[in-house]
């Protein structure tokens, strides 16, 4: 691709393109590739300098060059002089944000990706994982060759790709929409997490429906406040066209301003507040949901096997997600009967002792009361046994909600069991201690650094009957210690603990 077209879009400061000692044209520079790792350069790459929060790029500049870069964006035009790229034969454009820069020149390179398939997104604090694997069987059950991005793992219809960050660098996405488009997808679902839209990652990316679950305490250690965090998930909404939908929870009360500034078509979803999608005859069982879904006036009914309050909060925003994307009604309803489990998300594990193992996300206070008050509400108090949690909170994430979880998790379990969760590079008893602090005196907490022995620990504490909630990584196979990733299932340590005691 030629330059020229590559910066087609694309607001420069200033290009200095005398390439020894002579003036050369944008198209007639080729451009075989974008980087913006240095040690990924091949010859004729073009290199964006990123300052990003570990290293700044422009400090690999000359190895890029050296690697066989022949266009260099950048920021600070005082980081190496114009002499330097005339004599190297190197094109130096510099840019006033070198991230959204690069998003506008990855989805150049790949041709738009996003514009050729109906495109989905989905932010919010929690819930966006299940939503989307909802919204992926909703289109999929009508024919439709869907990719998926998220968390859990990416996915182009049955392939199973493994997922570094809930959204990928804006290069990495286009490339990876780029496959979908090429593999046959005509949809696209993903979750669009807060730093993705602060750091301008899907900037420029055509969105047709954006879907808002809620908005509560998270990632403070990044955003600095709840107002920051709220502008940063409004960012996705504010770049949606007139053409496009935003499907928004009248439930929650940022729902009604997430896209006060959109040109986006609303449509609102409520379990309990009025809105265009409601819920009603709500029905909840250890088995999964019914309920009726009122819209324009019609009831429809919808079952799945997921359960919870939260999860019909889930399943109302797929279904207006597809109502949106002209899905028929039946289809629609059989594409939420389709999904029976969302790997790591409120998943059961019955042991034949009697109690049975639920494994969780819920990483943040919301999500934590959530999946507690749903074990409340399917096993009455009458019939239910004991529910024990065992549950930490990451190291080098928002401190302001250790106390809080602590003190959720102890006003509605009757045994709770603290203990590591990916410490990362603070001391897993600091962490503790921390989520100690908002434990009430005379409530049964034990402490445990160890999550393996934490884990039996409390699965020895179970009887026939009881509820052992292992909260915090779900899905995740791994336990980050200091900036080493160990292999660690809290799944197999349940199932393990099975083994032994059959």
């Amino acid at each position: 691709m030629t330059l020229s077209k590559m910066l087609e879009g694309v607001p420069v400061t200033k290009m200095f393109q005398t390439m020894y000692g002579k003036m050369v044209l944008t198209h007639e520079v080729e451009v075989r590739g974008v980087q913006y790792d240095s040690r990924k350069i091949e010859r004729d790459n073009l290199f964006v300098a990123i300052r990003g929060t570990a290293t700044d790029g422009h400090k690999f500049i000359d190895q890029a060059v050296a690697r066989g870069a022949t266009v260099v964006v950048l920021e600070d035009d005082k980081a190496i002089p114009d002499s330097f790229f005339m004599h190297a034969g190197v094109v130096k454009i510099v840019v006033s944000d070198s991230r959204k820069t690069l998003a506008l020149l990855a989805a150049n390179f790949y041709d738009h990706p996003s514009a050729k398939l109906r495109l989905v997104g989905v932010t919010g604090t929690n819930g966006k994982t299940t939503t989307t694997y909802l919204i992926k069987s909703i289109l999929e059950t009508s024919g439709e060759r869907v990719g998926l991005i998220g968390t859990i793992a990416h996915m182009i219809g049955k392939e199973t790709f493994p997922a570094t960050h809930t959204t990928p660098e804006s290069l990495e996405l286009n490339q990876l929409l780029a496959t979908m488009v090429a593999k046959g997808c005509s949809a696209a679902v993903m979750e669009v997490s807060s730093h993705s839209l602060a750091m301008h990652r899907v900037l420029g990316l055509d969105f047709s429906v954006g879907v808002f679950t809620n908005l509560t305490q998270d990632h403070l250690d990044f955003h600095g406040s709840m107002d920051q965090y709220f502008g940063a998930k409004q960012i996705l909404f504010n770049g949606m066209s007139s053409l496009s939908y935003a499907v928004l929870n009248n439930d929650d009360s940022s729902g009604a301003r997430i896209a006060e500034r959109s040109k986006a078509k609303r449509v609102t979803y409520g379990v309990s507040s009025a809105a265009d999608f409601q819920a009603q005859d709500i029905e909840l069982s250890v088995q999964g949901a019914r309920f009726s879904i009122r819209h324009a006036g019609a009831s429809t009914t919808a079952s799945s096997s997921l359960t919870g309050r939260f999860n019909v909060s889930n399943i109302l925003a797929a279904y207006a997600a597809g109502v949106a994307l002209g899905v028929p009604q039946r289809k629609i309803v059989e594409g939420i009967e389709n999904l029976k489990v969302v790997h790591g998300r409120f998943e059961q594990i019955a042991s034949p002792l009697g109690w049975t193992a639920i494994i969780d996300y819920a990483h943040t206070p919301d999500a934590l009361e959530n999946c507690l008050q749903t074990i409340r509400e399917l096993l009455p108090d009458q019939s239910r046994g004991k529910v024990v949690t065992v549950f930490g909170c990451g190291g080098n994430r928002d401190r302001g909600k250790r106390p809080i979880m602590g003190r959720i998790a102890a006003e509605l379990s009757d045994t709770v069991i603290i203990t590591s969760d990916n410490p990362r590079n603070e001391d897993p008893q600091a962490i503790i201690d921390e989520v100690m602090g908002g434990v009430v005196k005379g409530k049964q907490v034990h402490t445990e650094v160890d999550r393996r022995k934490a884990i039996k620990l409390a699965l020895g504490l179970a009887h026939s009957g009881d509820v052992v909630l292992v909260a915090g990584k779900g899905h995740e196979n791994y336990q980050v210690v200091g900036n080493t990733r160990h292999h660690f299932d809290d799944r197999e340590e349940i199932e393990s603990a099975i083994r032994a005691a059959s």
